[in-house]
């Protein structure tokens, strides 16, 4: 098995995981318990995809219409190089592509601490206020323009998902500041994610410590492969700088005829 094929079955691994997974050969879709956010909801191919699917698609967008969510795709491209051309045959829209970067135990390059930093790394035993800021400070620095205040359900379901993952808290002068995590490994590989810094505290490289963060603690853990997906090439520096190398693409589509969708902005 390839690392790419590696990485794709760590990702339909961890998406049942956290969410509920229906089959609708030949994909899989994984939505949300409770959030319609765009990006928790989503499908994935369950492997090579050919032959005419528009009865797969229409079966596909009922389950996600049932549930009020938005009918979307992520997958890895070069594992069903067809399916990008037969979605866009049916109706959906390029939302982003996105380049997969890994690190290793071997690549990992550890980046210094900018002066007022301070770091808390969360764990399934850390407070519900401590993970309450986290849930909050991840959310504003993804979406600074929304008013938002994480719910005691959202709490509940980060602690959970700390079982075996981390997330990682940074403060500035004990102010929340910017936030990371990698999810729970499996076979040895595990994702970083959610690494967002608050408009006021961006251009400091706080991203960077984070993200080393972030890293060092799975390192010491049972994780031997780290990666991430990024759209942006400022993103993709920020990365590299930690140790993260290139290694394929990954689409993500959006059903061009919901509302939400004809306007979502790029992911990641």
């Amino acid at each position: 098995m390839s690392l790419s094929e590696r990485l794709q079955s760590y990702m339909r691994h961890a998406a049942r995981e956290r969410y509920e997974a229906i089959p609708v050969k030949p994909f899989t879709v994984f939505l949300h318990a409770f959030d319609p956010l765009i990006y928790f909801n989503y499908a994935i191919p369950d492997g090579s995809v050919t032959g005419d699917v528009r009865e797969p698609l229409r079966r596909l967008r009922a389950e996600f219409q049932e549930r009020k969510r938005v009918p979307r795709f992520e997958y890895v491209a070069e594992l069903a190089p067809n399916l990008e051309a037969a979605l866009l045959a049916n109706g959906f829209r390029l939302e982003a592509e996105a380049r997969v970067m890994v690190c290793t135990r071997e690549s990992f390059t550890p980046t210094p601490m900018p002066e007022g930093l301070s770091f808390s790394v969360l764990t399934s035993e850390s407070s519900r206020e401590e993970i309450r800021v986290y849930c909050e400070t991840a959310r504003r620095g993804f979406s600074q323009d929304e008013s938002y205040e994480a719910s005691e359900e959202e709490v509940s379901k980060t602690l959970g998902e700390l079982k075996e993952g981390r997330s990682v808290l940074g403060r500035v002068e004990g102010v929340p500041a910017v936030v990371g995590t990698f999810t729970a490994p499996h076979g040895g590989i595990a994702e970083l994610g959610g690494v967002a810094t608050l408009e006021r505290f961006r251009k400091r490289g706080l991203g960077s410590a984070v993200t080393s963060r972030v890293a060092r603690e799975a390192f010491e853990g049972s994780v031997d492969v780290l990666f991430l997906s990024t759209v942006t090439e400022e993103a993709g520096r920020i990365y590299e700088r930690v140790g993260f190398r290139f290694l394929t693409r990954m689409l993500f589509l959006v059903d061009a005829a919901h509302p939400e969708g004809a306007t979502a902005p790029v992911s990641g």
